[in-house]
């Protein structure tokens, strides 16, 4: 590793940040077990009767793979021909890694708890890593508090799951911290794997040119900047190569269209649709939603989680840049994270993709570190809604 992004975490900081993570996991291992004494399993998702039992698993454990994981499974399985749907999941972690893992064992090896392992594994990277990023910025305290406001914000079980978020989010934090550090590479490196994780992770691109540009205090214009930076750029560029290789392989495949991963979100429902619905018309139809849906069951509360998401913590994201350790670049990210998933005509699924707007949480941490009643009040709240998410995700209803 680059000398400069050595982690300062003591051995008996990282023996209790693994601890923090195992007890997480274990609460809601120990959670899902016990799930159907307060809920029936009633799974709202195709596949459920077939990929996931084949996983000779018992069903509190393989509900950890429900919704997404289903296709990602799938993916792991056949590939990305032949079955509809799938293509809208980017390849690094379902076939990339799971699928090569496949191959390389002839599946032998179940493939589901290699994915879980996965997920679970860059779970606690990335806790490690946000950790180390927040103790450098600010000071141990506000570290400890940032772990403690992620980890049990309401979704942050989809960080265990298998899923692509803790992989994802792992990418993100080293992208910025190396390029913080000056190590391009490493960050041109982490922005091709998040690009291939999600398509969000192309918006790492404009961010790190904007920390590029904000490292020059701003003293160079970009031409002065292709002139004197040219290495620092290559590697940014080099982070298109994710996405762009999807992009190739589809259109060189059967399907015959690049942006066949964004055509085909259309036909998961939800209300998402090809052309661009911009965000006023998406408040206002989720509104509508509220003042209209019935009756007030758990669909209607995941109504009112994805709305309260899309708009009043759009307030909280946006109050970051209140804090002067939230660079433009974090901002930058953050925002188009947010605002991209809102173009296909709704709120659904932001609870979760909320988790990539890392800056909030640092914020949050940084306020609620100095207001000690507010942050117990904020974590209690937040884990109470973190074990209702969790039941609801392994009895197969819908959180986002």
């Amino acid at each position: 590793m680059h000398r400069k992004l050595k982690m300062n975490i003591p051995r008996r900081q990282l023996f209790l940040l693994v601890l923090f993570f195992f007890l997480w996991r274990v609460v809601l291992f120990a959670w899902g077990n016990y799930a159907d004494h307060f809920l029936p399993y009633a799974p709202t998702f195709p596949y459920a009767d077939d990929v996931l039992v084949r996983t000779h698993m018992p069903r509190w454990l393989y509900s950890w793979a429900n919704f997404d994981g289903v296709h990602y499974l799938l993916i792991a399985d056949y590939g990305y021909k032949g079955i509809g749907l799938v293509q809208a999941f980017f390849p690094l972690y379902p076939f990339v890694i799971l699928h090569t893992f496949r191959v390389i064992f002839d599946g032998q090896l179940n493939v589901f708890l290699f994915g879980l392992l996965i997920s679970n594994f860059f779970g606690l990277s990335f806790l490690i890593t946000l950790f180390g990023f927040v103790k450098e910025k600010i000071n141990t305290q506000t570290a400890w508090c940032c772990v403690w406001v992620f980890f049990l914000w309401p979704t942050s079980f989809f960080l265990g799951a298998e899923y692509t978020e803790s992989l994802f989010l792992f990418l993100v934090i080293v992208a910025f911290w190396s390029a913080e550090k000056k190590c391009w590479w490493m960050a041109g490196v982490a922005t091709a794997l998040a690009s291939s994780s999600r398509v969000v992770g192309i918006f790492l691109i404009p961010a790190l040119l904007i920390e590029l540009w904000q490292q020059q205090r701003f003293s160079r214009n970009f031409g002065s900047m292709i002139k004197h930076h040219w290495p620092e750029l290559f590697w940014i560029g080099f982070g298109s190569l994710g996405l762009l290789s999807y992009m190739t392989f589809l259109q060189l495949s059967e399907f015959h269209d690049p942006l066949y991963f964004a055509h085909v979100q259309k036909e998961f429902g939800a209300g998402r649709q090809e052309q661009l619905v911009f965000y006023p018309q998406v408040v206002w139809r989720a509104l509508h939603i509220l003042f209209t849906a019935r009756p007030f069951d758990w669909r209607y509360f995941a109504y009112v989680q994805e709305f309260f998401t899309g708009t009043v913590l759009l307030v909280l994201l946006l109050m970051s840049k209140l804090s002067k350790h939230v660079r433009w670049s974090y901002m930058f990210f953050a925002l188009a994270a947010f605002f991209l998933p809102t173009l296909t005509g709704t709120f659904s699924s932001m609870p979760r993709y909320f988790l990539a707007c890392f800056c909030t949480f640092i914020f949050l941490a940084e306020y609620l570190q100095k207001v000690r009643v507010a942050k117990y009040i904020w974590l209690l709240i937040s884990f109470i809604f973190l074990l209702i998410n969790t039941l609801l995700f392994i009895q197969g209803h819908w959180v986002a």
